[in-house]
């Protein structure tokens, strides 16, 4: 596939997708989440959109996570981490159809890269398709030196269906994760706490909050973790995160209701007493 070929499936998707939204070059933020200097269009590169996607993300804005991975993509059709990056966001977002289409596309590029074969198994998983997911996540870890997103995609297809072999999973991931460990710590904080084990999910996202403290995502499923358990903390946690994230309305209303439970809570202590 060459660039233009490359931008005409851009400009479809962006028509699906982004005919509501505008790339706004002033809120390309930095890792303290301030915007830094613009640089000119002619020296923006894959590398540039690819950072900004990532902080867009452990931002909690999906959206314009997969926004940059897509003008990544723009620029050079050949960069692996847009397309798997892409694929990935709109996972978050919860187009796992969307997903794997796109999954596909990729490995048309790349055949047999365990990385994409890993984020079909998901978009598969989580579409309801756990024999495809399983089978696309088995060529995955069969390919050498395999990935910290390759084990937790297995851990997740796992976790579909309670296997407690998922956990091990998890821990391969970041036995093998090197300067990722905070990322891969954060996805299996996640991951966990998407499966209800709450306690185990603590264990990760307090130590994801450590080494990413600027990460409103993180800040965020650590707090409803802690709502979950009946943690008196969750509030100040989830505070955190909109004072990272101001206008997220995952985290909103997460404290809206942890607030709504401690109004209740109070009351009906008081109710008791009497």
């Amino acid at each position: 596939m060459d660039a233009l070929v490359a931008k005409g499936l851009y400009k479809v998707f962006r028509m699906k997708r982004f005919d509501h939204l505008e790339f706004d070059n002033t809120r390309q933020p930095t890792q303290n989440g301030t915007a830094p200097p613009i640089p000119d269009e002619s020296i923006r590169s894959e590398a540039y959109f690819h950072k900004a996607a990532v902080i867009y993300w452990l931002a909690g804005d999906f959206e314009l996570a997969l926004r940059n991975y897509s003008r990544a993509l723009e620029i050079n059709s050949a960069f692996l981490e847009g397309w798997v990056g892409q694929v990935h966001m709109l996972i978050e977002l919860g187009e796992y159809p969307e997903a794997a289409l796109w999954a596909d596309k990729a490995l048309k590029l790349f055949p047999e890269n365990a990385e994409l074969l890993a984020a079909k198994a998901v978009a598969c998983a989580y579409d309801g398709k756990f024999e495809q997911a399983m089978a696309y996540s088995d060529q995955s870890i069969s390919k050498e030196d395999i990935s910290s997103r390759a084990w937790l995609a297995r851990a997740q297809v796992l976790m579909s269906k309670k296997s407690q072999i998922a956990e091990t999973c998890l821990s391969n991931a970041i036995g093998v994760a090197g300067e990722l460990a905070p990322i891969v710590r954060l996805e299996a904080g996640r991951l966990l706490a998407r499966s209800e084990n709450y306690y185990a999910a603590l264990e990760y996202l307090n130590s994801a909050v450590r080494l990413l403290s600027k990460s409103a995502l993180a800040w965020y499923e650590l707090g409803c973790c802690q709502a979950k358990l009946g943690r008196p903390e969750a509030a100040v946690t989830l505070k955190q995160a909109l004072k990272l994230h101001s206008d997220w309305t995952p985290a909103i209303e997460a404290l809206k209701g942890v607030q709504t439970q401690g109004f209740l809570s109070r009351l009906f202590s008081k109710l008791f007493r009497k």
